[in-house]
C-alpha cells in the first residue's frame, strides 16, 4: 500500500488531543461510576470504537492507494520561436541602455505570460542558428535570453530569410509529434533586412504559422557604441540606426500577422505575449500515465459505521 500524503504534525496533534480528551473523559466517568457504586465498562468499549474510527479517518486523510490504473493525459499548446535580430544595429542607444538590452529585460520580466507552450529562440544577423531549442523550461529560456549579444556573429548584416527558413525547418521536424499550432515572434529594428523570398512567404502561409513582429527602436534613431566612441561608416561619419517600422509592418501584413513596438515611450511586450498566448492551440500532446488508485473511501465508510455503533452504545452509571 502507498500513501499520497505523509503523516504530518497535524495528524500527530489530532491524535494527541484525542488521547488527552479521552483520558480526561475516562477518568471523569470512572469517578462518577465509583461514587455511585456502579460500573462503566462500556467506556472501554467506546474507547476502542472511537480509536478505531479516528484511526480510519486519519488513514483516509493520508490517501491510501493500492492497485493502478492507466490513463491518457492530454495537453494543448503551441510551438513558439522567438526570432532575435542580434545585428550591431540592435546596440543603438535610442532606447536605454540599448535596444537589445531593453528587449531582453522586458521579455525576461513578462515571459511567464506564456504558460503551457514550448518556446525556442533563433538568433540571426548575417546568418541564423538555434540559440535554444523548443522547451517548456522558462528558467532556461530566461538564462539564454540574458546571454543574447550582438557578438554572437562576427559578420555584419541582417538576413531574415535564413532565420525564417531555419524556423520552418524546425517546425516541419516537429510534425511527427502532431504539433500543428506554430507561431513566430520576430524581434528587430527592421534595418537592412533585404527582400523576403516568395518561397519563404508561401511556406509559412501554407503551414499556418502565426507571425508577430516587435519593432525595437525609434524613427529618430540612435548611435551605436563602439569602444570609447561610436560606430562610423567608411567616410568617418557616425552611424545613426533608425527603426524601419514601415518595413516591419509590411512584413507583418504579408505574413498575415500583427506589428507591435518597443521604445522608451511605448512598451508593447506584454501585449505581444498576450496576443501569442491567445492564438488557437490546436495540437494535442497525449501520453499514457500509470496512476495509483486512491482507496480512501473504504476507510471513511468503515469509520462512519463505527460512528453509528458508537452512538448506539450508551454508558450506564446508575442502576435502577
Amino acid at each position: 500500500m502507498n500513501w499520497i500524503k505523509p503523516l504530518t504534525l497535524v495528524e500527530y496533534v489530532f491524535i494527541g488531543i484525542f488521547l488527552l480528551v479521552y483520558i480526561v473523559y475516562f477518568i471523569r466517568t470512572y469517578l462518577i461510576a465509583k461514587h455511585l457504586g456502579t460500573t462503566a465498562r462500556s467506556v472501554v468499549i467506546k474507547f476502542f470504537i472511537r480509536t478505531g474510527y479516528l484511526g480510519l479517518c486519519i488513514i483516509g486523510l493520508l490517501g491510501p492507494s493500492f492497485g493502478v490504473n492507466e490513463i491518457e493525459a492530454q495537453a494543448s499548446g503551441k510551438d513558439i520561436y522567438f526570432a532575435f535580430d542580434v545585428s550591431r544595429s540592435m546596440d543603438a542607444i535610442d532606447i536605454e541602455p540599448t535596444r537589445l538590452e531593453k528587449v531582453k529585460f522586458e521579455l525576461i520580466k513578462n515571459l511567464n505570460a506564456i504558460k503551457s507552450d514550448r518556446v525556442g529562440i533563433v538568433v540571426f544577423s548575417s546568418n541564423a542558428y538555434v540559440h535554444i531549442p523548443l522547451t517548456y523550461d522558462k528558467d532556461a529560456l530566461k538564462l539564454f535570453i540574458q546571454k543574447l549579444s550582438s557578438d554572437l556573429f562576427t559578420e555584419s548584416g541582417t538576413d531574415v530569410n535564413e532565420a525564417l527558413k531555419l524556423i520552418q525547418t524546425k517546425f516541419n521536424a516537429s510534425n511527427a509529434s502532431n504539433r500543428k499550432a506554430k507561431a513566430i515572434i520576430m524581434i528587430s529594428d527592421g534595418e537592412d533586412f533585404g527582400q523576403l523570398e516568395t518561397s519563404v512567404i508561401q511556406d509559412l502561409r501554407k503551414n499556418g504559422v502565426g507571425f508577430l513582429v516587435l519593432g525595437v527602436g525609434t524613427p529618430v534613431g540612435g548611435k551605436i557604441r563602439e569602444g570609447s566612441g561610436f560606430k562610423k561608416d567608411k567616410n568617418g561619419a557616425e552611424i545613426v540606426s533608425k527603426l524601419d517600422a514601415d518595413y516591419l509592418k509590411q512584413l507583418a501584413r504579408v505574413l498575415k500577422g500583427k506589428y507591435f513596438q518597443l521604445s522608451n515611450q511605448v512598451n508593447e511586450v506584454p501585449a505581444i505575449l498576450k496576443e501569442v498566448s491567445q492564438l488557437e492551440s490546436n495540437w494535442v500532446d497525449s501520453r499514457k500515465m500509470t496512476v495509483a488508485n486512491n482507496k480512501y473511501h473504504y476507510f471513511v465508510f468503515l469509520a462512519l459505521i463505527l460512528m453509528i455503533i458508537d452512538i448506539l452504545i450508551t454508558i450506564r452509571t446508575i442502576k435502577l
